[in-house]
């Protein structure tokens, strides 16, 4: 068996474990695959691609492109010289850029990278907004709305709530915040407050001049984290967004969910509603087909069909 053949099934397995029939897709893909094989080719192109969508007439090169455009973004985990099939410069139907999941260890580099920014305040800032966001899987729109009186402790004092209210479908949420964010938004509120006795906001993230993180800033100030923390991307790797981190909560919440014994199926309700997802189905979207995430669905297929003949 080929190696993309072995990436396909893995790929087919993955995602129908997730929820997805990919009946026509699935088919697609094997003939692609079959072309692949046949030219004794083992690194997906783009102009292999367009060369065996070419066969097919002018609608069906859009669907069947556009899934061996989502299959290539799977096997770019694997091998990065992989080319993901775009069309005059344009990427295929319903394209997104493919995310950047953050490990453990590059998002400490961003954390290091914030703390070297002046001054102290603007540094404060942007660790504990990052680690917000890297914790909670907010919108940094969503975050940037946030007033303190949006922050409450727990009465118990075992951690808190953020209330999201500024949303994009407009749902209001409560998002539990764990003991140490509390403490760390708290030592951040601390640091801010005697910076700016009076402010003029009751924004809880600030600028160097005491006033809300704009749209602008918050792009700018992300981009110059990343260039110091050596995330800009490369020709197979994409460049860090912020909008990553929304990405990263949802695969990685998933993917520990998966490997204590949950299911699938019980976990996407709950994960839609922690990020504000109209239904399951938007927060499907979201989930990239990781290797860690592939690696631990896979450790339960046997389980998933223990019942199939």
């Amino acid at each position: 068996m080929s190696v993309l053949r072995e990436l396909l099934d893995g790929y087919l397995s993955t995602r129908r474990a997730l929820g997805f029939k990919l009946s026509e897709p699935g088919r697609a893909l094997g003939e692609f695959v079959d072309f692949m094989d046949d030219a004794g080719e083992t690194t997906i192109r783009h102009d292999l691609a367009i060369e065996w969508a070419a066969r097919f007439s002018r609608g069906t090169v859009l669907v069947r492109l556009n899934a061996v455009r989502q299959f290539a973004e799977h096997v770019a985990w694997f091998d990065p010289a992989t080319e993901v099939p775009v069309l005059d410069g344009k990427p295929y139907v319903n394209h997104r850029p493919r995310p950047h999941i953050y490990s453990t260890e590059q998002i400490d580099l961003l954390l290091h990278a914030a703390g070297r920014l002046t001054p102290t305040v603007r540094a404060a800032t942007w660790q504990t907004l990052l680690g917000l966001l890297a914790v909670t899987g907010l919108r940094i729109s969503e975050a940037r709305a946030l007033d303190d009186a949006d922050i409450t402790r727990d009465e118990s004092g075992d951690g808190g709530w953020v209330r999201v209210t500024e949303t994009k479908f407009g749902k209001s949420r409560l998002v539990p915040l764990h003991p140490t964010t509390m403490t760390a938004i708290t030592t951040y509120q601390r640091l801010r407050d005697d910076t700016f006795p009076d402010r003029a906001t009751a924004a809880l993230f600030v600028t160097r001049r005491g006033t809300r993180v704009a749209v602008s800033t918050a792009g700018a100030t992300f981009r110059e984290l990343r260039g110091l923390a050596g995330q800009t991307g490369t020709a197979s790797e994409p460049a860090a967004r912020l909008h990553d981190f929304r990405h990263s909560f949802a695969t990685n919440t998933l993917i520990g969910h998966i490997r204590s014994g949950g299911a699938v199926d019980e976990m996407m309700p709950v994960l839609s509603a922690w990020l504000g997802h109209v239904s399951p189905a938007s927060t499907y979207w979201y989930l990239s087909n990781t290797p860690e995430l592939a690696a631990a669905l896979g450790a339960q297929l046997p389980v998933i069909g223990g019942d199939d003949d």
